[in-house]
This record gives structure tokens, sequence and C-alpha cells, in this order.
């Protein structure tokens, strides 16, 4: 397993991406919709710098992925506001 995560490429986190984005369609309220938005950021940069550690990448893709989730629950909790 480790051997597998040390050699990531862009195409495993455009499959993530794209999985993400499928599970998105069921209704999972926007989230993943960013999340999957985090994967294929990500996956541009392992493209960019492709000698890019993946401890980095999950690093990253971590981080990136708890500031997009926060983003969307201040913007749905602003926009509920402002309805009721």
């Amino acid at each position: 397993m480790i051997t597998y995560l040390q050699h990531l490429s862009f195409w495993d986190w455009l499959a993530l991406a794209t999985l993400l984005l499928i599970l998105e369609v069921f209704g999972a309220g926007g989230y993943l919709l960013w999340i999957g938005l985090v994967a294929v950021t990500v996956g541009a940069l392992t493209y960019l710098f492709p000698d890019l550690p993946w401890a980095w990448q999950f690093l990253l893709f971590a981080v990136l992925a708890a500031v997009s989730a926060l983003l969307w629950w201040r913007h749905q909790r602003r926009a509920r506001r402002l309805r009721g």
C-alpha cells in the first residue's frame, strides 16, 4: 500500500475527483462538489510538480478540503439566515 501511495499520479487525483463529483449528483448538499474541485486542484499541482511527495499531496488535500467545507458551510448558514 505504501508503494502505491509513493507513486500517486495526477490521474489518481482526477479519478478521486470524478468519484466525488458523481457522488455529489446523488445529493450531498454541495460539499462533495467543492472537495471534488480540491481533488482536481491537487491533481493539477501533481501534474505541474510530479515530484511532490505523497504526504504533501494528502496534507494539501486535507487542508484545502477543510477550508472549502468551512467556506461552504458559512455560505449555506448565511443564505439560510437571509431566507428565514
